[in-house]
């Protein structure tokens, strides 16, 4: 990866494969925007990058490459799902959802109520967009030139959407979180983590041997996981109406309007 050349159209394509995701998620959370919140998602975006450079340093130091044949003969099964699992799944997950937590606590936290604010959500799908912007750059400057048009569209499609929506769903963990008790909130959240990490692993484990019939799973997962989100965001918001400028709960509107 260190001798990885990397054009500017290589960078250009990279940041087209997030940018759309990245508008959208903005241009859909209609709750008031801050400079807080567009400064929050910034640090997102440079965290989703840091994270992706710490995960490039570690790989040697945690699977070095041997050249020696090993005693044990593993399954091409096993071998691929550590790669998804391991080196895949829980590593970029542990990772990124650290710093969208960091992230979260810093600029996303009422320290009074205890709870995580709505804008959490827009961190923790920056962040997933950061990291997904240095690693479709990466796999886009690798192809041949004739090749990257094709695997930019790829990247798009899938990849940028797939790390959005992991951790989009993780971010409304953190949102219901504020519902447990204090003692619950951590294995809440670690369970949120769990599945963040079975949630990559499946979709590499169906992807890495490259069958059609996995691609079609895999879609298929992504499609029921974005309806969970949707339902999700729809819930936790868009639970007010606003009116002349103030956010007034759905409730208390409807008794005012009687």
């Amino acid at each position: 990866m260190s001798d990885l050349k990397i054009d500017t159209w290589d960078m250009i394509l990279g940041f087209a494969s997030v940018f759309p995701w990245g508008f959208a998620i903005y241009k859909a959370y209609s709750l008031p925007k801050t400079w807080t919140i567009r400064i929050g998602m910034i640090f997102g975006l440079l965290l989703g990058w840091v994270s992706t450079i710490l995960i490039i340093w570690l790989h040697p130091l945690l699977w070095p490459q041997t050249d020696f044949v090993p005693k044990k003969k593993v399954s091409l099964l096993t071998s691929t799902a550590h790669l998804a699992f391991i080196q895949a799944g829980m590593i970029e997950e542990t990772f990124k959802i650290s710093f969208i937590l960091f992230l979260s606590f810093f600029l996303g936290y009422d320290y009074q109520k205890k709870q995580f604010k709505p804008e959490s959500i827009l961190f923790a799908g920056s962040v997933a967009l950061g990291f997904s912007l240095i690693e479709n750059t990466q796999y886009i400057a690798r192809e041949i030139s004739d090749k990257k048009f094709e695997i930019y569209l790829a990247r798009t499609i899938h990849s940028s959407n797939i790390h959005l929506l992991i951790n989009l769903c993780f971010g409304f963990f953190m949102l219901k979180s504020n519902e447990k008790e204090t003692k619950e909130r951590f294995l809440y959240l670690f369970f949120a983590l769990l599945l963040a990490i079975v949630q990559h692993g499946v979709v590499d484990f169906l992807l890495i041997p490259g069958a059609q019939f996995g691609q079609w799973v895999e879609t298929a997962l992504f499609v029921g996981i974005w309806v969970w989100v949707v339902r999700d965001w729809r819930i936790y918001l868009n639970p007010h109406f606003e009116d002349k400028k103030t956010l007034i709960p759905a409730s208390e509107y409807s008794s005012q309007s009687n």
